[in-house]
């Protein structure tokens, strides 16, 4: 499902969840998708998979109404609109139940792929959006600002919470991607009553965070062991399928205290494997540019490929922590 470039967007029910007033609007039909309106769930559809922080799950549990509901679509298309009623009625049941969480629209999309049929389900938050108003009387005109306290995310924003869920066999390693920034929260637990799967990608991302993150700490007053344990780290996940997590430690760190550390937080995160299997897309995309932070005061956004060239930029290691950063040949700079 990461993979998927292209969709066709077949059907979408609205549902308005307001839960200021207790109150949900149910939609008696399928939204006619209009240019405007199909580009919205496209590209809203289309982000939430690309989602660097959407994350593989299973349903669980023997009587998950979403997943009982979900499943009924995509077994006879009929149950649709009856269908997006109920898990609307279901979402609002659980929106009621957290105070901090916002009215919306839900919308469940039916969409396909190369890869098959899918389902979306959308949290879209209201959101503040002003606008003018003309107001004309016999003498004048005027113009004034008005908010419109129902507004929908952009194009440029993303759906509070989503879920893609695809055809459920007994065979899949995963039902759907979520997308929740609350990992525990009633977006994953209470509607979709889900369990994480990770996969490549997830464990990919997963254990590049932690390995900064962690570099950070253990080398924060040594930026040359810094840039050393990063070039190391950027050489392996590009050529290398897998990486064992005792080997990266063993090269990097020579603590034992330390080593144990950076595997108890590998471990803490989840990842327990002893190798991680490497996605090679997410790292090509996201290792493909370097955005270097220098002394808190200089930023440098470098291409991988620059970063590399020894004739375009050089990392002099001066052997007392520090380090000299070079950049060589330039021909032309502007200033921004």
């Amino acid at each position: 499902m990461r993979n998927i470039e292209e969709i066709i967007v077949n059907k979408v029910a609205l549902s308005v969840l307001d839960k200021e007033n207790n109150n949900i609007i149910f939609t008696d039909s399928e939204m006619e998708l209009n240019e405007e309106t199909y580009e919205y769930f496209e590209k809203h559809i289309l982000k939430g998979l690309k989602d660097e922080e959407a994350r593989t799950a299973k349903f669980e549990g023997e009587h998950n109404i979403i997943k009982s509901l979900c499943n009924e679509i995509f077994e006879d298309e009929d149950t649709y609109l009856d269908n997006s009623k109920k898990i609307a009625q279901y979402l609002f049941k659980c929106i009621n139940n957290e105070d901090k969480e916002a009215s919306g629209d839900i919308a469940v999309c039916m969409f396909e792929s190369q890869q098959g049929k899918f389902l979306a389900i959308l949290k879209l938050n209201f959101t503040d959006a002003y606008s003018h108003h003309v107001k004309q009387t016999d003498n004048s005109i005027s113009v004034v600002i008005g908010k419109n306290k129902t507004g929908l995310p952009s194009l440029g924003q993303k759906a509070a919470k989503a879920m893609f869920v695809r055809e459920i066999k007994p065979e899949n390693d995963y039902d759907m991607l979520i997308v929740d920034r609350q990992r525990d929260g009633y977006f994953s637990q209470g509607f979709a009553k889900c369990s994480y799967a990770r996969d490549r990608r997830e464990n990919t991302r997963v254990f590049h965070k932690i390995s900064e993150n962690f570099a950070r700490k253990a080398f924060k007053d040594n930026a040359q062991e810094a840039e050393a344990f990063r070039s190391k780290l950027t050489e392996t996940l590009f050529n290398e399928n897998k990486v064992d997590i005792e080997r990266v430690a063993q090269n990097n760190f020579g603590d034992e205290i330390i080593k144990k550390e950076y595997k108890a937080a590998l471990l803490t995160e989840g990842i327990t494997e002893k190798e991680v299997e490497i996605d090679r897309e997410w790292v090509e995309k996201k290792l493909k540019k370097k955005r270097l932070k220098v002394d808190k005061s200089i930023e440098l956004y470098i291409d991988n490929e620059v970063y590399n060239d020894k004739e375009k930029f050089q990392i002099k290691r001066n052997g007392d922590g520090t380090i000299d950063i070079i950049l060589k040949n330039i021909k032309n700079y502007i200033e921004k």
